[in-house]
């Protein structure tokens, strides 16, 4: 041991002289690189700074600096209690080992030289050696000592835990509790309390496995039978009692061939031979279907299932070596064929019938029947797995599209009509009826679509609505009115042309009125002295029926009716009104006029028949023969005006102005013109014409010749219906787009009576006779003014005058195209 603690202490006096050296060297390039700056920039006071701490650092005594030249700079040594002094620069004479570290490159700017000493260190490694040396002598005294009473003391521990281990097999679960002995002996109990531990929650979970298999036997549905070698049931679960009716504990020892006939001992070993092998359980087993037995000898088909186990060594001739499990498949049978059923309905369906899956993503189709193909072309291969939506084509913005998408996504049935697309391309019409099919949460989880290819009815329906769309649209459209009651009566339509005869407005007829109402009320506009005709459902051979209304002011019209009762067969009735006030009031005037002409034409005819018959049957004199042929003449000059104004009235009215020739023409060469053709005429009379200069130039767009006529007619009845000498004045007046060309006269003038029928043809202001005229004349005046965009107004007072205003339109600035006679 000595010689021992003689090694260590040379080895340990080694290595502090060699980390002393090391040390040195490092404090050395430190200073260096610390004092480079200083020393080269000649900072003696710096330098010292820079060196002071480095100088009280362990084992440091002294410091030296050199500058380039090898000349002492600075010394600076450090006392026994470690302070710092700075010494004159002198050669160091202590003999300590100096260690040199240059400054600047190869030493060019200097060098530090610190020298140092490891006494220090030395003496603290000599105590600790010493210390050393002591304790090893001490530890080995009382190891000897305590070794003797360690060993008695440690292997008290050990026999108990012998013990313990001895009784572990018979009580598992057990702990020994270890308080004392060594870390082995401990470690080695902890390890045989987990074994222990380990050892029970096996035996628990043994237990708890054995209950969970008992329970799972008890739970399924198949009946578990444990059969020997020689097909002798030896165990049942409780399932056995409601497959086959027999309780379990009658079946023990009984043949299995009582509940599965023909599977013995040999049939069950020759059927699990055949069978497959399981690798995992290491058994082989049969899988087959076979007619049971209930009791009572009631047959139902079970599905069998037959595990053959691994005899062992021990087993005895009741071990058991085979596992059956019989399934009771008579619902699903029932369940297969109504399946199967439904499969072949579906199948045979007229309509297409896919099956999507919203559970996927795309809520794709994952059954479609054979109509499907035969609708879309599209077989099932191709549509299975995509979405329904792909018979759209690229017609996808269909809003009922988006309303079976929104009823898909709210999870109820709709029933809508898609435009969808044949796998060639085509279009058809298809009627899509959805239903969900909800699962046990009652949320949807599959969709059911009815496809019905209604492209026919399609096809008719928008022929019948685009039919009905034209049908409205004419009736709309139409001047006559329509009204249609149902086949109870009630009124279903009425067009704006029967409102607007009638007067009534369309929330007013739907109310509903009936046939009888509608009479009623229809009567209530009638004239009291004409009876209304009820329009009653007709029992006659003839289905329809024409007659007159008259309704009363303020809406006086004449209406036809006709009746048509079950119109198409339908029941329906329809009425249609025409509104013929006009061509009444036209036959009315058309009568009027012929016994006006006739009576106008045979008043002078008779003057002329007659005094011609005198001349004929006997002798005139001379003198009177000339009265009477001025007569005549006087008489057939009347006639012959008479029969032109009525031609000229005639064809204006055929032609509605077309043999107009309208031109340009200034207003003061009209009535210059006119004035000058009439002066005979005006003999007896004074002519006025007071036309502004402005207006005389005005241009006019006019026919000048039957606008002259017209002014001639106007100023022929002022001086007709004037006194002689009386003033007669033609002035004019303009509103900017027309002019009026007024005649004023001082003659009889006419009633408000006489006014309204001015215009009426033949009808003349003074009946007596004692003035000449046709009574034609202002018919006249009117068309050709009218014709011509203008107007007549007419002013007059009784035995006052009256003046007659033609406003005439002015010739616009760029002539239209001339007309087109036909």
């Amino acid at each position: 041991m000595l010689l021992l603690s003689q090694l260590s202490g040379h080895r340990l006096s080694s290595i502090a002289d060699d980390s002393a050296q090391r040390w040195a060297e490092a404090i050395a390039r430190t200073a260096a690189s610390t004092a480079a700056d200083r020393l080269t920039s000649g900072d003696t006071a710096g330098l010292e700074r820079s060196l002071r701490e480095l100088a009280t650092l362990p084992g440091v005594e002294r410091i030296e600096v050199l500058d380039g030249r090898g000349r002492a700079t600075l010394s600076l040594s450090v006392d026994s209690n470690r302070r710092v002094i700075v010494d004159a620069p002198a050669p160091d004479t202590s003999g300590l080992p100096v260690t040199w570290a240059p400054v600047g490159p190869g030493g060019r700017d200097g060098s530090i030289g610190i020298s140092f000493t490891a006494r220090s260190e030395l003496l603290n490694l000599e105590a600790l050696r010493f210390d050393g040396v002591l304790a090893i002598g001490a530890t080995g005294l009382l190891s000897i000592v305590a070794a003797s009473l360690l060993l008695g003391w440690t292997l008290k521990p050990l026999q108990r835990v012998a013990r313990f281990s001895h009784t572990l097999a018979s009580t598992p679960g057990a702990q020994l509790q270890q308080r004392n002995g060594s870390w082995e002996v401990n470690e080695l109990a902890q390890a045989l309390n987990e074994a222990s531990r380990m050892l029970s929650e096996q035996h628990d979970a043994i237990r708890s496995g054995d209950r969970r298999t008992q329970g799972i036997a008890d739970a399924v549905p198949d009946a578990i039978i444990g059969v020997d070698a020689q097909g002798l049931i030896r165990s049942a679960s409780p399932v056995v009692s409601s497959v086959f009716g027999r309780e379990p504990q009658e079946l023990l020892g009984r043949p299995l061939t009582e509940l599965l006939p023909d599977i013995t001992g040999e049939e069950a070993e020759r059927r699990t031979q055949a069978g497959l092998y399981m690798r995992a359980s290491a058994t082989l087993v049969a899988r087959f279907e076979h007619q049971a037995l209930r009791l009572g000898g009631t047959c139902f088909p079970a599905e069998v299932s037959l595990a053959r186990l691994e005899p062992r060594g021990e087993d005895d001739a009741e071990s058991l070596r085979y596992v059956c499990a019989v399934r009771d498949v008579t619902d699903q049978r029932m369940l297969d064929a109504m399946l199967n059923l439904y499969v072949r309905a579906l199948e045979c369906s007229s309509n297409g019938v896919v099956i999507s899956d919203l559970s996927l993503p795309g809520r794709p189709i994952i059954y479609a029947n054979a109509a499907f193909e035969r609708i879309t072309g599209y077989d099932k291969s191709s549509a299975i797995g995509r979405s329904c939506d792909f018979l759209l084509g690229d017609d996808t913005d269909q809003p009922e599209s988006k309303a079976l998408q929104l009823a898909i996504s709210e999870g109820r049935s709709a029933s809508i009509v898609l435009r969808h697309y044949r796998m060639d391309g085509s279009l058809f019409f298809d009627e899509v009826a959805v239903a969900p099919v909800f699962d046990e949460q009652g949320q949807p989880r599959h969709y059911v679509c009815i496809l019905n290819d209604v492209t026919e009815r399609e096809r008719a329906r928008l022929a019948i609505a685009e039919r009905n769309a034209r049908l409205n649209a004419i009736f709309d459209l139409s001047p006559d009115g329509f009204v249609v009651f149902d086949r109870e009566g009630q009124l279903v339509y009425a067009n704006p042309a029967f409102l607007a005869m009638t007067g009534w407005c369309g929330a007013e007829l739907s109310e509903g009125l009936n046939l009888a109402e509608f009479d009623q009320r229809l009567a209530g506009l009638c004239e009291p002295e004409r009876p209304y005709a009820p329009t009653l459902p007709h029992t006659g051979d003839n289905p329809e029926e024409l007659e007159l209304l008259y309704l009363a002011p303020p809406r006086a019209r004449t209406l036809t009716r006709l009746t048509r009762h079950n119109a198409g067969g339908q029941g329906e009735s329809i009425l249609y009104f025409r509104d013929v006030t006009h061509e009444t009031e036209v036959d009315r005037m058309k009568s009027e006029f012929l016994t006006t002409a006739a009576h106008e034409l045979r008043t002078p005819m008779v003057s002329v028949f007659g005094f011609t018959e005198l001349l004929l049957q006997r002798p005139v004199p001379e003198g009177r023969r000339r009265d009477v042929l001025e007569t005549i003449h006087r008489q057939a000059s009347l006639l012959i005006a008479m029969i032109n104004d009525l031609l000229d009235l005639a064809r204006i009215e055929s032609r509605q102005g077309r043999d107009l020739r309208r031109e340009r023409v200034t207003l003061g060469d009209l009535v210059a013109d006119t004035v000058e053709r009439m002066a005979g005429a005006l003999a007896g009379h004074e002519m006025r014409i007071m036309l502004p200069v402005e207006h005389g130039a005005l241009a006019l767009w006019v026919d000048p010749t039957k606008t002259s006529q017209a002014l001639t007619n106007v100023l022929s009845n002022a001086i007709k219906y004037s006194q002689p000498g009386s003033v007669v004045r033609i002035s004019s007046l303009s509103d900017g787009e027309r002019v009026g060309l007024a005649v004023t006269d001082q003659g009889i003038g006419m009633t408000q009576a006489q006014l309204s029928r001015v215009f009426e043809r033949f009808y003349r202001a003074d009946p007596s006779g004692n003035i000449p005229g046709t009574g034609l004349g202002m018919s006249l005046v009117k068309e050709i003014v009218e014709l011509q965009d203008g107007q007549v107004e007419i002013r007059s007072e009784a035995n006052i005058g009256t003046v007659v205003t033609l406003w005439l339109p002015l010739a616009p600035a760029t002539l239209p195209a001339p007309p087109t006679t036909a």
